[in-house]
């Protein structure tokens, strides 16, 4: 039953992205922050729920390229970038904007896919250097 919920959660989780790319919406407003938070968190548990049980690590790529893609973007040196006050995030691409002046956040969704699979293909080659060397 869980190898079948696999691709439809990582389907659920970017038609998730994808909703909140369709415009710019008020960071402070609670009709964004508290479905933004209450959806991470169903995510969040899904996710450990479906992928958790099973620790194989070939298993878990997708979900891997997921947390560090979301991990690295929030690293001070090296995912985030402040221009004029406005801060951006993502590594290499960046995927998630916050205004300032209007404290507004956007989400780009082909600069998170681009990180996503950067990602996973990194891991991947990682995985298969490694098997060959032991």
């Amino acid at each position: 039953m869980k190898d079948k919920s696999n691709p439809w959660f990582i389907l659920f989780v970017f038609l998730v992205l994808i909703i909140f790319t369709q415009g710019t919406d008020d960071i402070v407003d609670p009709s964004f922050f508290v479905p933004a938070i209450i959806i991470s968190l169903l995510l969040g548990v899904s996710g450990v729920y479906l992928l958790g049980k099973d620790m194989d690590f070939l298993k878990n790529l997708y979900f891997l390229s997921y947390v560090m893609t979301i991990g690295i973007a929030f690293v001070p040196a090296v995912g985030s970038y402040i221009e004029d006050g406005d801060r951006f995030y993502g590594f290499p691409a960046q995927w998630f904007s916050y205004y300032h002046l209007s404290g507004s956040v956007s989400f780009h969704i082909i600069g998170f896919l681009f990180d996503f699979f950067l990602f996973y293909f990194l891991l991947r080659f990682l995985n298969k250097i490694f098997l060959k060397s032991s």
